[in-house]
């Protein structure tokens, strides 16, 4: 035993040191209980892992709050983005809606001009059906107003004071509406179908084949003045004079089918006899067909009408 005071060494039963005299038992350590091994040297090692562990949920509920806010940012701004889509989409809606007005508009007052501006969107099939619908549905809506007014605006007649007119609102339920609507917008569409067919057809007799779609937008788009002259303008002018109605039933027809008719023969390039023998043979086919149509749709009409108000007199 090496005495710790003077470096003495010492026997192993020694108790005094035979140099200094110190005392070996009292400086002597006292061994451990517990053997060191490989666990208890990385005994540190598992209680730092143990602490790093334990420290990690902190770590986690720290972190969690900045990702809520992360994700909260972004849902906001993604409905920021739906927002913003929706008002594109109903500016381009209603800029797309105004243009086919203007459009309208311009066909009555330059419809050669106003047609050949047009004429590589009127080439699209959307833009021409759109068109079609558009014209279709604007008859249709004038003629339901027409309907309601005769409908309410009842006649009543007497020898002493005549005819006078009441308003009998009681009246509306009556209106047959899915027929009022629905089947006068399709009897409306098809006409304008049926013209534009019949032409188109005609085209590839001749072999002077055009664009359905063309031929469409044509037949469309030369329905505008009669519609203007025949349902809108005629009615108000009868109410001043009679025949004021006629004479704007007239122009109106009659400015249609020239639009018509210059358009047409523009794309299908005719000259001479042709020109003439195809537009008569086609017009023809379309008066057939139309006399047909009138016969089975409105004539049954016309007489129910006349025998409701044989039945009223009697």
């Amino acid at each position: 035993m090496t005495c710790p005071k003077c470096g003495t060494t010492n026997t192993e039963e020694s108790t005094f040191c035979i140099k200094c005299g110190t005392n070996l038992k009292e400086t002597q350590p006292e061994p451990s209980n517990e053997p060191l091994t490989e666990n208890n040297q990385s005994q540190p090692e598992q209680n730092n892992n143990i602490q790093e562990n334990q420290s990690q949920p902190e770590q986690n509920t720290t972190t969690e709050p900045t990702a809520t806010k992360e994700n909260t940012q972004i849902q906001q701004q993604n409905q920021n983005n739906e927002q913003q889509k929706t008002v594109n989409n109903n500016s381009s809606v209603n800029k797309a809606s105004l243009n086919y007005i203007m459009y309208i508009v311009a066909i009555l007052l330059k419809p050669f001009k106003s047609f050949r501006e047009e004429e590589s969107k009127l080439n699209d099939p959307k833009t021409s059906f759109i068109l079609t619908l558009m014209i279709s549905g604007a008859m249709t809506i004038i003629n339901l107003i027409k309907t309601i007014l005769l409908t309410v605006h009842v006649p009543s007649y007497s020898f002493s004071e005549g005819y006078s007119y009441s308003w009998q609102w009681d009246n509306i339920k009556n209106i047959k509406w899915i027929e009022v609507i629905g089947k006068n917008f399709l009897i409306y569409t098809c006409i304008i179908f049926a013209i534009a067919i019949v032409f188109y057809l005609g085209s590839l007799v001749i072999k002077k084949q055009i664009s359905f779609i063309k031929t469409l937008s044509i037949s469309a788009s030369s329905m505008i003045p009669a519609v203007l002259g025949i349902m809108v303008i005629s009615p108000i002018a009868g109410k001043i004079w009679v025949h004021l109605s006629v004479i704007f039933m007239i122009v109106g027809a009659v400015y249609s089918f020239v639009i018509f008719y210059e358009l047409m023969n523009d794309e299908l390039k005719l000259e001479g006899d042709t020109k003439v023998y195809f537009n008569l043979v086609c017009l023809g086919i379309l008066a057939i067909a139309g006399y047909y149509a009138y016969m089975k749709l409105f004539i049954p009409q016309i007489t129910t009408g006349l025998d409701q108000l044989t039945d009223y007199f009697k």
